[in-house]
């Protein structure tokens, strides 16, 4: 198990969140960077596969709910299943990071989605420093 005081929290990484966006490929480029530099340091890195929300237009299990091709969870990396919006509310995630020390959370997600603002006050809640890293929607 990893352990630091920083981790990693990428928020949309799964297929439905990136795929076809216009800028899919540089978003995923920039994140894929942000994640090994993370790992460079030695900081935790998490990854949230969000469950599908009533009346989505993918399934929970299907291609679009798994993790885009330029990430995947690596050994000592932490990966939850939640439901929207908030990444911590009936998930193993504060219990995952506090378990590996983390004491500053720096989120990586679309900017205006739902599960941003949740889990920012919940991650604060939590007792996390946290730092936000937008991309427009």
């Amino acid at each position: 198990m990893t352990l630091s005081a920083h981790a990693l929290l990428l928020l949309n990484a799964q297929r439905h969140d990136l795929d076809d966006r216009p800028d899919e490929r540089s978003v995923a480029r920039d994140w894929a960077h942000h994640v090994a530099q993370a790992r460079a340091q030695g900081w935790v890195v998490a990854f949230v596969q969000w469950d599908a929300p009533h009346g989505a237009n993918w399934d929970t299990f299907s291609k679009e709910w798994t993790l885009h091709p330029d990430f995947r969870a690596e050994q000592g990396d932490v990966l939850v299943r939640a439901e929207m919006p908030d990444a911590f509310e009936g998930s193993e995630l504060a219990a995952q990071l506090h378990a590996r020390a983390v004491q500053s959370l720096h989120l990586l997600a679309l900017s205006g989605t739902p599960a941003l603002d949740a889990t920012l006050a919940s991650a604060q809640g939590q007792g996390f420093r946290v730092e936000s890293l937008e991309v427009p929607a």
